[in-house]
């Protein structure tokens, strides 16, 4: 039996705190690999432009290459319709039972999670592994976390990380008012952005 992180999200477009939290859970919850996970059509962004797919699968191989114990999945691109990651776990335990799957989140989505989609069946086929990103103090985190398994019978791990105070949506910002936002991404996606346009700079859209 294998320990696999899941690292979801829309990625749009991938940045270095993403790696970095990667990392970290990787590291500090000993996993022998971290699957970056890109969204289809995530229920809780239905009102923000998602970069095309297959610009995001192409910036999260690049961001992602080289280093041995990160993969690329394209498990919710192939499914139909919104996906919601309770069925995204639910099925990735049907086809493999015998893998202990790891669900890594930041501070702000730990603390949102009980309003997810069916958030029983997520702590049900995986762990949560809680970024603390710097937003929040200890002490909360693990009030959060008691609550959880007192609630679901969650197993939760807390993993820190420095404070990056980085977002996709504030990079998409940068480009679009035609600015450089190569110090907030991974070495060659900046480089992918301005070689396919696929947020378009100081237009205002993309």
């Amino acid at each position: 039996m294998g320990r696999t992180g899941i690292m979801g999200g829309t990625f749009n477009p991938v940045h270095i705190a993403h790696i970095r939290m990667a990392e970290e859970a990787y590291r500090q919850a000993g996993l022998d690999r971290v699957v970056f996970m890109p969204s289809k059509n995530p229920p809780h962004k239905k009102d923000i432009h998602i970069i095309p797919e297959k610009h995001r699968r192409a910036m999260l191989k690049i961001a992602i290459n080289g280093i041995p114990y990160f993969e690329y999945s394209d498990f919710e691109f192939k499914r139909e319709g919104i996906t919601y990651s309770s069925e995204t776990l639910e099925l990735l335990h049907r086809q493999h039972p015998f893998e202990e799957y790891f669900f890594i989140m930041g501070g702000d989505s730990f603390f949102q999670v009980e309003s997810w989609h069916m958030p029983g069946k997520i702590m049900e086929h995986a762990v949560i592994i809680a970024i603390n990103r710097g937003r929040a103090c200890r002490k909360q985190m693990e009030a959060q976390a008691d609550k959880l398994k007192n609630r679901y019978n969650a197993k939760i791990l807390i993993a820190e990380m420095p404070q990056m105070d980085i977002s996709s949506s504030c990079i998409r910002k940068i480009i679009l008012s035609g600015g450089d936002a190569s110090m907030y991404l991974p070495d060659g996606v900046w480089e992918y952005i301005k070689e396919n346009k696929c947020i378009n700079f100081g237009t205002g859209r993309t």
